[in-house]
This record gives structure tokens, sequence and C-alpha cells, in this order.
């Protein structure tokens, strides 16, 4: 039988490290295990498979498996004993940032993609296990070359359908300039930066309802503040708190 232990939602979780190469070694004994859980009442079993043992899928699917999620070199199956047993949801929505910043002259930081023809604020993809702060801050200063400093989280959109049939949020942070000379860094997708007035970016009719929309309604809210609570005294976990701010 597989080597695997229990967890917390009544399910299986196999050894990743120990399946065996050989299919005609590995089939017999998720049999075996299969029949082991059945015995046991267990809900759900968890099989990681890394790229280099793709060739085993088959023999999962055969006995029951269906896919659950996948990374770029791994892809985990479940099989479940009971079509309404609970299995944790795979990530439904991917998350990008944008960042609004603003100089001492009134201006707004803003970029016009490659292939595309009009502007938007800066922004991108947050990456798996990166702050919020920290992402913003990364794709301005990629597709500016402005280094800037985190402010706030100013407001936020949900868009669905977005890519490969999930859904994306949008976050719009405000950030303070440190730096004003424009050096795009990330030339292969950023055809142009510049500072632009406000009013300057609203009337010009290339640019989008949306972005022109997202610009005059937040340019000048103070939105939530990053938390100083220092988290370490509880939690080993990345965290990020935003808050409004407390006046009284």
């Amino acid at each position: 039988m597989l080597a695997f232990e229990y967890n917390k939602f009544n399910g299986i979780i196999i050894n990743s490290n120990q399946i065996p190469e050989d299919i005609d070694v590995f089939s017999p004994q998720l049999n075996a295990l299969l029949s082991h859980a059945k015995l046991q009442e267990k809900s759900v079993i968890w099989l990681t498979l890394s790229i280099s043992l793709a060739h085993l899928i088959a023999a999962a699917t055969t006995q029951g498996f269906t896919f659950h999620n996948c990374l770029s070199t791994e892809v985990t199956l479940i099989f479940k004993s009971q079509p309404q047993d609970f299995v944790p949801f795979v990530p439904t929505h991917s998350l990008g940032a944008g960042g609004l910043v603003q100089n001492p002259q009134g201006e707004i930081l803003v970029i016009r993609e490659r292939e595309a023809t009009t502007y938007k604020l800066p922004g991108g993809h947050i990456e798996l296990g990166e702050k919020i702060e920290d992402a913003v801050i990364r794709e301005v200063l990629e597709e500016t070359g402005i280094q800037t400093t985190f402010n706030s989280v100013l407001g936020m959109a949900s868009t669905h359908p977005y890519r490969f049939g999930k859904s994306n949020i949008y976050i719009v942070c405000k950030l303070a300039p440190l730096s004003t000379q424009i050096d795009i860094q990330d030339t292969h997708e950023i055809d142009d930066a510049k500072w632009t007035l406000p009013e300057h970016f609203l009337a010009d009719d290339n640019n989008s309802k949306f972005n022109k929309y997202l610009i005059k309604s937040l340019l000048n809210t103070t939105g939530l503040g990053k938390s100083t609570l220092d988290f370490s005294q509880f939690s080993k976990l990345k965290h990020e708190i935003f808050l409004a701010d407390n006046e009284s």
C-alpha cells in the first residue's frame, strides 16, 4: 500500500516522495489504499504527482481519481468517496495590482502597453506568495522605472470571466514617488510611460471609460492604510491587513 497520512478533512494524503515509478507497482498499491480508505470511512484521498510521474495519471483516473489543481511541475488529483464529500476549493481568482502615483506637481503616472492605443495605471499580477504592497511597488518600477513607497489600498474591482475561466480581482493602491525620471525596464511589454495631469488623462477620449472612472473616483481619497501590527507574535504566516483610519 502507498505511504500516506491522515488530514483534518477526514481524508488521506499520499506521500508524494514515496510513490513508485513503475505503473505495475503503483496501480495495485493505489488500489490497496482505496480499500483501506473505504474500511476507515475516509472521505477524500489526495494524490500529487510530479511531472516525472505523469505517466501514472491514467492509472489513477482509471480508479476514480479526478483533477483538482495543477502547478508547472506537478498535478494534484483527488478521490471522493461520495459526490457530496467536502474538498477545499482550488484558487478561483487571479490577483492584480495597479499603482496610483501622483507627484508634487499633481501629475499621475500612466503607461501604454505595446499594441495598445490607450494609457492606464501601471501594475500587473501579484505573484504567488507576494504581498500586495511588494507587488505593486515592483510592477510600477518594472513598467516605469519610478521608485515608490506604499501608502494605502484605494479600491478594487472584480472581473469574471477573466482568464482560463477564472475571475480576477484588481486592487488599486496609492503610492508615493521617490524618483521622477522615467526609465522603462520591461520594454517587451511597455511601449510608453509618462507623467500627465489628471484632467488631461480624463479629457483624452482614447483612454477607456473604466480607467478614467477609476482615476476620477480615487484621486483624492485616502483608502485603507496598512496595519502596523507585529504579526510575528502570533503567526509564522505572511500577513497583510489594511484598515480604515480610526479618528476617534
